[in-house]
């Protein structure tokens, strides 16, 4: 593994603290998937790649529909994100909705 790839949990985890230094309650819905997706990521059993796909996607989705802007290093931590979930292909998406944080 290159040094500079960095693992999704710790992307998460920075993506998380920054956004909650913000106290901006518009992420609100994001924060509490990423920690949802940060615990999930322990579990030997879940398959990583998919659920990453799937938290990118709900990113993205909830940044459009709630007209939220990302300064440029969570931005750079999202396309992170998308790198490593890239890897799931159309499996990672499992046909569900993108802005439903309960599918977490």
């Amino acid at each position: 593994m290159d040094q500079r790839e960095r693992t999704a949990q710790k992307i998460i985890h920075d993506l998380f603290n920054d956004l909650e230094k913000s106290k901006d309650i518009s992420f609100k819905d994001i924060q509490d998937v990423l920690m949802k997706v940060y615990q999930k990521l322990d579990d030997p059993k879940i398959e990583q790649v998919p659920l990453v796909n799937r938290l990118v996607n709900l990113i993205s989705f909830t940044a459009i529909t709630k007209k939220l802007k990302f300064s440029s290093m969570k931005n750079e931590w999202i396309m992170e994100l998308s790198t490593l979930g890239r890897k799931a292909r159309l499996n990672g998406v499992y046909r569900s909705d993108y802005g439903d944080k309960n599918h977490f």
